[in-house]
């Protein structure tokens, strides 16, 4: 399962998906990676503000996470007052809304930070043109517009049009609001936000229909919606079109199809309010007709009883047995059959997992062993030829110039051994464990085309079992590998994780990703992504992998932690 916020908010899990923000917000604060934590609380509020309807409780969370943040700097707190003004806004505070803006632009225009000063600016022109003051929604359409196309978001361009057009509106100047209307149409089909395209379209048709009384231009607009929208039955926008087409109709003379609209309106208008009611009613509805069903059944059955005759009812009774008979040892011949076709399937896959498990076993076993011939033998042996070297320089120092050579080679075949040495088993796995280990292996990866960020968010000191670590340590190895080689990624990032016996490690980049004709490809190269998956069921785990083209790859593993024996000691070695 894909463990996050938007994973939980879009299955309707929001308590789930508030607590994944409380974890994560609390780990950026304690690691000082206040943008972060900034992130996750504006995540929480948005949550409590639009999909839980309790924006007091958002209002709470903001100024809570502003005393927490009060040591740090202005720059930091100023990117929670677009979300705070937002919430005065939809609690209809506007003038509070305003103040708040304001109060946070002083800061954000120091700071530069494009994307607050736009966000605050649209907070303040939305509030003004919520009480209709015009004269001072006037000062905030050009910096609001300039802000929207500076941070380059075609969907917040569409929603600064459409607030110029309302502006123009309110001042009767059609024909200029008509001209910003049609650009809001543009930006917002740009952005294929299907709410703004709706929003922009609908304002159109209200525009040909109560401005320029162009009704066939209008009816165009509002069929088009219709037709874009005929399958989403609770989309407001379908109240809006409805009646404003029956108008359209009716000014047009064509009474027969206002009224068809303006019933498909009213149909609409009673499904919309009884729709939440429906699942209830209908529940009660099937309960009250099975009762009814069972009722009818046992007075029938009682009725048909006391017409039948003894003998008849030991007959059918007998028949009954035998069909019964009949027909539970054919389930139990047919069960039988499954059940062995599964255990040979099932003994298949074993033989077959086995035998990946005992290749990249014995690998890892040669690994270890190759590791301790090159530290124990070669590089000793290389050791003992240098020092016989300076004791035959220190006698023969007439050929000092060949022995140096000599020297350099040995020593540079020695490092050489001491490198490959280190690539077999790596020393910080052996020293310091799996968590310096991945910390490390971000590190040396990291370079100027990619970063790798460890995340871990397991607090206490801990080492585990030296097979698991090194068996743990490799997969991760290889699927750092992978990103490098084939996702085009400039970010990624390693989250450890643990609870209880669990641990989890998750892997995600911003590359390229890949459809799944190229996930099969892929499987192919290296380790391969079939092989880790049997490789981390082989530790009692489980392995998710989600991607989409050109939204990175997700990589999800938890496994179970072995139990850690007391005598247990590495039997790496040290170089």
């Amino acid at each position: 399962m894909k463990d996050s916020f938007a994973y939980y908010k879009e299955n309707n899990q929001f308590q789930k998906a508030f607590d994944y923000s409380d974890k994560k917000a609390a780990y950026f604060f304690t690691k000082k990676q206040y943008s972060n934590y900034i992130r996750q609380i504006t995540n929480k509020t948005t949550l409590l503000t639009n999909d839980i309807k309790d924006p007091k409780r958002s209002l709470k969370l903001i100024y809570e996470s502003l005393s927490k943040l009060k040591n740090t700097s202005d720059f930091e707190k100023v990117k929670l007052y677009p979300e705070l003004a937002r919430t005065y806004f939809r609690l209809q505070r506007f003038d509070k809304a305003i103040d708040i803006a304001q109060k946070g632009m002083k800061t954000a225009t120091v700071s530069k930070n494009d994307t607050v000063i736009f966000q605050l600016n649209y907070n303040i022109l939305s509030a003004y043109l919520s009480v209709m003051d015009t004269q001072n929604s006037y000062k905030y359409l050009e910096p609001t517009l300039k802000g929207a196309k500076k941070i380059k978001d075609n969907k917040k361009i569409a929603e600064v049009y459409n607030n110029h057009f309302v502006f123009y509106n309110y001042i009767k100047e059609r024909d200029i609001a008509k001209k910003y209307l049609d650009s809001s149409v543009i930006y917002a089909e740009k952005s294929k936000d299907k709410y703004i395209i709706n929003s922009a379209k609908s304002n159109l048709g209200v525009h040909y229909l109560a401005e320029e009384i162009d009704y066939k231009k209008a009816k165009d607009i509002y069929l088009q919606l219709i037709e874009e929208n005929k399958n989403d039955s609770l989309n407001e926008i379908l109240s809006t079109c409805y009646l404003n087409i029956s108008l359209v109709y009716e000014k047009s003379g064509d009474l027969k199809s206002a009224n068809n609209y303006l019933n498909k309106y009213a149909d609409y208008t009673y499904y919309a309010v009884q729709n939440k009611f429906d699942s209830e009613i209908e529940g009660m509805r099937t309960k009250y007709e099975l009762e009814k069903a069972e009722i009818k059944f046992k007075e029938q059955e009682q009725l048909l009883k006391q017409k039948q005759l003894k003998s008849e009812k030991m007959f059918y009774l007998l028949l009954a047995l035998l069909a019964l008979a009949g027909v539970l040892f054919y389930f139990f011949y047919q069960n039988l059959r499954l059940k062995q076709k599964n255990k040979l399937k099932d003994l298949n896959h074993s033989v077959q997992q086995n035998l990946v498990n005992a290749t990249i076993d014995g690998q890892e076993e040669e690994r270890k062993r190759l590791s301790g011939v090159l530290h124990d033998n070669i590089s000793a042996l290389l050791s003992s030829a240098s020092l016989h070297l300076m004791a035959f320089e220190a006698n023969h120092p007439e050929i000092d110039g060949e022995l140096k050579k000599t020297k350099a080679i040995i020593k540079e075949a020695h490092d050489k051994v001491r490198d490959l040495s280190h690539d077999l088993i790596p020393p910080v796995l052996e020293k310091l464990g799996l968590i310096a280990a991945f910390e490390d292996l971000c590190e040396k990866n990291s370079n100027s085309l990619i970063h790798f960020q460890f995340n871990n968010f397991i607090q206490e000191e801990i080492r585990f079992q030296n097979e698991f670590e090194m068996k743990l340590y490799f997969i991760v190895a290889e699927l750092f590998n992978n990103i490098i080689k084939h996702s085009n990624a400039s970010e990624a990032f390693l989250t450890l994780d643990k609870d209880d016996d669990q641990l989890s490690i998750t892997i995600e980049d911003n590359g390229k990703g890949f459809n799944n004709k190229e996930g099969k490809q892929k499987q192919k190269e290296g380790l391969g992504l079939s092989q880790i998956k049997t490789r981390v069921k082989s530790l009692n785990g489980n392995i998710s992998i989600s991607s989409k083209e050109k939204s990175g790859v997700l990589i999800y593993i938890k496994v179970k932690v072995p139990e850690l024996k007391s005598d247990t000691v590495s039997d790496f070695h040290n170089v």
